[in-house]
């Protein structure tokens, strides 16, 4: 199954056609409700564009039109892959030929691709060092080979730490993966504008900015688990688990 490509002018959020196997199609916004219906299986892919350009996912991610957001399955990313086509996005720019700097086939991560992920930031050293936790975990999970955390504001490092970081290491394009669950301010504008800077420092770095975590499936997973291991403490049956430690709050309060 080919997937189906949208195409994005820099600077604008009018997608320029969508690429379907034997022809080409102009698209205009209200076209689109139309096609994610039909097309909801297929893996929507997106060019590699500069900061600037990234209010151009705003519509289909962060538009405040609920007939809009319900009409693409708002925020509901699948597991990306080739056999799921749930709403994907990844650069499609083509290296050249020879070239390991970015991965060679769709939803991969290239030798040369680092990737940053980023949370809002804490005066609080705990929330912080959970960041680097789930790095590392990460990391370990995907086998990437550059993968750094990040803080928004309050804490270090800053994104434009972890882009020189990436840069050290030998990236040649960055990956920044928003530790959030909704596409609110910070991904529509902070994070932008952050990842804009610290690219202009460093020469210009290629890098794209994902969704945030939105209703991923996995997270009625992780809710619910989180529901059930603490009924099960409050039951005396298991320990308090790593977060709920020694603070007392997991608890049955009357």
């Amino acid at each position: 199954m080919h997937p189906v490509s949208v195409s994005l002018h820099p600077f604008t959020a009018t997608p320029a056609s969508v690429l379907i196997p034997r022809q080409s199609v102009s698209l205009s916004w209200t076209c689109i409700p139309f096609l994610a219906r039909q097309w909801r299986n297929y893996a929507f892919c997106y060019s590699s564009c500069p900061a600037a350009c990234h209010t151009s996912l705003l519509f289909l991610l962060g538009t405040r039109n609920a007939a809009v957001r319900n009409s693409i399955n708002f925020a509901e990313l699948g597991r990306a892959g080739r056999s799921n086509g749930n709403l994907a996005m990844n650069s499609i720019q083509n290296p050249a030929r020879g070239s390991e700097t970015f991965g060679t086939e769709d939803f991969t991560v290239g030798d040369k691709d680092a990737v940053v992920i980023v949370d809002h930031g804490s005066r609080r050293q705990e929330s912080n060092l959970m960041l680097n936790d789930f790095v590392d975990m990460f990391r370990a999970r995907t086998g990437y080979k550059i993968v750094e955390p990040a803080h928004m504001e309050l804490a270090e490092p800053t994104i434009k730490d972890a882009f020189g970081k990436c840069v050290q290491q030998g990236a040649s394009r960055v990956i920044v993966s928003p530790y959030f669950l909704s596409p609110g301010r910070h991904w529509k504008q902070d994070i932008p504008a952050l990842a804009a800077e610290a690219s202009k420092e460093l020469s210009n770095i290629p890098y794209i900015i994902t969704a945030p975590l939105g209703l991923h499936e996995l997270m009625v997973d992780i809710m619910n688990d989180r529901i059930m291991y603490c009924l099960q403490h409050v039951a005396g049956d298991v320990d308090e688990c790593k977060v709920c430690a020694g603070t007392g709050k997991c608890r049955l309060y009357s």
